[in-house]
């Protein structure tokens, strides 16, 4: 059973990604590729150029440029 869904918000599947991250949690790479993909897509639609959200020490933040990239600390 995976740790995260569809229904949960961008801020919540940060907390899973920074859970994995601090080894609090653990992922498949299936679920860990599938959460890291969805959350680039869940930085596209919602966050503004430039814009990032920060949950622990994991960024997300979409570029002046749109790109969009996932960061820990």
């Amino acid at each position: 059973m995976s740790t995260f869904n569809l229904d949960m918000t961008t801020q919540q599947l940060l907390q899973v990604v920074a859970d994995h991250h601090h080894k609090r949690i653990a992922l498949s790479d299936g679920d860990r590729q599938e959460l890291v993909a969805l959350l680039k897509k869940r930085g596209q639609d919602e966050l503004d150029y430039g814009q990032e959200m920060e949950i622990d020490s994991v960024r997300l933040v979409k570029r002046v440029t749109g790109a969009v990239g996932l960061y820990f600390s």
